[in-house]
């Protein structure tokens, strides 16, 4: 089984860089929907293993860093990456729409 990877502002920029295409996770440990969506994330690492990497990316003591130079301000919001490019970002979680959303996103990319 494919886990995301966890990364840091020191990780970051090199993880999405080094592959064709990425998302990372922006998520906290308070976060219920966070939370709820970390099945999901770690279901989609292992489905397109090979063909997109997943990165969880910790906020917890990072907002500044995290709001001034990716734009996060919430979680979970994720971005995805194509060639270290970010082409589409998902804001919050919705069980109901997410999963297809975020999936079909991937197919475009991949």
């Amino acid at each position: 089984m494919t886990l995301p990877v966890k990364v840091d502002e020191d990780q970051l920029d090199k993880f999405v860089g080094e592959n064709p295409v990425a998302v990372i996770d922006f998520w906290g440990v308070t976060c219920m929907p966070c939370k709820a969506m970390a099945p999901l994330i770690e279901q989609l690492a292992d489905e397109y293993s090979g063909r997109c990497v997943f990165g969880k990316f910790r906020v917890d003591g990072k907002w500044k860093l995290v709001g001034r130079k990716y734009n996060v301000m919430s979680v979970p919001t994720l971005l995805v990456y194509k060639d270290g490019r970010n082409v589409k970002r998902f804001t919050g979680y919705s069980p109901t729409s997410t999963p297809s959303k975020l999936r079909e996103t991937i197919e475009e990319l991949v």
